[in-house]
C-alpha cells in the first residue's frame, strides 16, 4: 500500500481535530482578550500577531522546498543530498533571523512612535516588542521542521502536538488574564507556546531521518541552486494568494470607505469557514505527490488525484449546500446581528460559491501539480488570477459597491479554475475527462441526491425561524447531512484501498 494511503486518515482526522480546537478556543480567547485588555493593549496585541502572519513570505518558498525535498529524497534514499540541502536552508534561515533581529531592534523606537504607544505604557510595550520579535526570530528557522514532518507524511504528529499546545496556550493566557498579569508577561506565554510545536517537530523529524545531519559544515549554496526555480515559484504563488486574500478590504477602504469593510467581512467569514473545512482534506496531498513523482509512479499520481478530488466533491458539496441555504442564520450566529444586511448576505453567497468552485478545481489539482514539475505554469495562473481578481474588484466596486468586490473574487475563481487549472492537471497526468468525471459520480450520486433532497424538503416543510439560532441550525444540518454521510461510508473506505 502507498505510504499516503497508510497515513491519509490519521493525517486528515488530526487536522480536523486541530482546526476545531483552534477555532473554538480562539473564539473564546478573543473575547477574553477583548474584555481584559485595554484598547491600547488589545490593539498592540492584534497588530503584532498580524505582522507575524506576513512572516510566511520571509522564507522565500524554501519551507515548501524542504517539504518537497524530504518526500523526494527519502523515496530515493539520498540522505546525504538531503542533509546538504536542509543544512543550507536551516543555516540560511538562522542568518536571516539574526539580520531580522538587528533590524527589529533598530526599528523599535520608530515603530512605537508610529503606533502612538501611550506614554504610560511605553515601557511595557517596549518589553513586549522585544519579547515578540525575539520569539519571531526563533520561530523563523524552526519553521523548517514542521515542513520536514509534512514531507515524511507524518502531519498527524505535528497536528496532535499543535492541538495540545493550543490548549496550553489558551489555558496559560486565560489564567494570566484572570490573575491580572502584566501585558508583556501574557505575550511571553503566547510566544513560548507558539514556539513549542516547532521544537517538537524538530525532535520528531530528526528522529525519523536516521543519518541526517544539519551541521553548518554541510552548508553548500550549490545544493539549493537546483531548487531555486521551485522555491521562487512557491514564494510568488504564496504572495499572489496573500495579495488576493488581503486586497479586498483595501479596495473597499479606498473606494467605498472603511465602514464598508464591516459589511464585507461578515459575509467573507462564511467563505473562510467553508474553505477551512475543505482544505483539511488536502493537507497530505503535497508530500504524497512528491513521493510518487520521485518514484516515477504516474498511475499512482492519477489515483491520488481522482480519489482525493472525489472525496472533496463528496464532502464539500453538502457543506456548500448547507451554507448557501442557511447563510443568513449562519451569519446571525457568527456576528450576533438580529438582521443581516442584504449586501452582507450576497457577499457571503458569492464568496461561498467561489470557495466551492476553487475546491473542486484547484484543491487537489494545484497541490499535485506543484510537486510534479508544473510550478511555473501554476505561477503564471496564480499571478494572472491575482491580477484579474484585483482589477475586476476595482472595476466592479464602482458599479455594485461591496458586492462588486466579492464578484471580483468569484468570477476569476470560476473561470480560471474550470478553464485552465483543472484541464492542466488532467493533461499533465494524461487523464481523460470522461474517466475523471465518471469516477467522481461512482458512489456519490445517492448520498448527494439524498442530502440535497432532504435539504429542499426542510426548506419547504420546516423553514428556519427568522431569529435563527444554534439548535435550529444543528438539527437541520444533522438531518440533511447525517444519512448522506452514512451512505458515503463505502466511498470513504475506498479512499485508501
Amino acid at each position: 500500500m502507498a505510504e499516503w494511503k497508510k497515513r491519509f486518515w490519521s493525517n486528515t482526522i488530526s487536522s480536523y481535530i486541530q482546526v476545531v480546537v483552534r477555532v473554538a478556543l480562539g473564539l473564546i480567547l478573543f473575547r477574553q482578550l477583548f474584555s481584559h485588555l485595554n484598547d491600547a493593549e488589545f490593539g498592540f496585541w492584534s497588530l503584532l500577531w498580524s505582522l507575524f502572519g506576513y512572516g510566511v513570505l520571509l522564507d522565500f518558498g524554501f519551507g515548501f522546498t524542504a517539504q518537497k525535498a524530504v518526500a523526494e529524497k527519502t523515496a530515493q534514499g539520498d540522505i546525504q543530498g538531503l542533509s546538504r540541502l536542509l543544512a543550507t536552508i536551516l543555516w540560511t534561515f538562522i542568518g536571516l533571523a539574526v539580520f531580522m533581529m538587528v533590524i527589529f531592534l533598530l526599528l523599535r523606537d520608530p515603530f512605537l512612535d508610529a503606533v502612538n504607544a501611550p506614554p504610560e505604557l511605553r515601557a511595557e510595550f517596549t518589553r513586549a516588542y522585544l519579547i515578540f520579535f525575539v520569539g519571531m526570530a526563533l520561530m523563523f528557522p524552526l519553521g523548517v521542521f514542521p515542513e520536514m514532518l509534512r514531507g515524511l507524511q507524518r502531519i498527524d504528529l505535528a497536528n496532535w502536538f499543535n492541538t495540545a499546545t493550543t490548549v496550553l496556550h489558551f489555558a496559560g493566557i486565560v489564567g494570566a488574564l484572570w490573575a491580572d498579569w502584566r501585558f508583556s508577561d501574557i505575550l511571553t506565554i503566547s510566544v513560548i507556546t507558539s514556539l513549542l510545536p516547532s521544537v517538537f517537530a524538530a525532535i520528531m523529524a530528526v528522529r525519523r531521518l536516521p543519518g541526517l545531519s544539519l551541521s553548518p559544515r554541510l552548508f553548500q549554496l550549490s545544493s539549493v541552486k537546483s531548487q531555486m526555480s521551485f522555491s521562487l515559484a512557491a514564494f510568488l504563488i504564496t504572495f499572489s494568494n496573500l495579495l488576493m486574500a488581503k486586497s479586498d478590504q483595501l479596495v473597499l477602504s479606498l473606494t467605498v470607505g472603511v465602514a464598508a469593510v464591516a459589511i464585507y467581512q461578515a459575509g467573507y467569514k462564511m467563505g473562510e469557514m467553508l474553505n477551512l473545512f475543505s482544505v483539511q482534506l488536502q493537507s497530505a496531498l503535497s508530500p504524497a505527490a512528491a513521493d510518487l513523482q520521485a518514484r516515477g509512479d504516474r498511475a499512482g499520481l492519477r489515483d491520488l488525484l481522482q480519489r482525493s478530488s472525489r472525496l472533496v466533491f463528496l464532502l464539500i458539496t453538502p457543506a456548500y449546500a448547507l451554507t448557501a441555504v442557511y447563510l443568513e442564520s449562519l451569519i446571525q450566529l457568527l456576528t450576533g446581528l438580529a438582521v443581516v444586511p442584504r449586501e452582507t448576505y450576497w457577499v457571503g453567497q458569492a464568496l461561498a460559491l467561489a470557495v466551492y468552485s476553487q475546491q473542486l478545481t484547484n484543491g487537489a489539482s494545484k497541490r499535485i501539480l506543484m510537486m510534479c514539475g508544473h510550478e511555473k505554469s501554476l505561477l503564471f495562473l496564480s499571478v494572472g488570477d491575482a491580477f484579474f481578481n484585483v482589477t475586476l474588484s476595482v472595476l466592479l466596486v464602482y458599479q455594485f459597491e461591496v458586492l462588486g468586490v466579492a464578484l471580483g473574487t468569484l468570477i476569476p475563481a470560476v473561470l480560471i479554475g474550470w478553464i485552465l487549472v483543472l484541464p492542466l492537471a488532467l493533461r499533465a497526468l494524461e487523464f481523460p475527462v470522461k474517466d475523471y468525471l465518471r469516477f467522481h459520480f461512482q458512489g456519490t450520486k445517492l448520498p448527494l441526491v439524498l442530502c440535497l433532497s432532504t435539504l429542499a424538503l426542510l426548506q419547504w416543510l420546516a423553514p428556519m425561524p427568522a431569529e435563527g439560532g444554534f439548535w435550529p441550525l444543528a438539527w437541520r444540518g444533522a438531518l440533511a447531512g447525517g444519512p448522506a454521510m452514512l451512505l458515503s461510508l463505502r466511498v470513504l473506505r475506498q479512499m485508501t484501498r
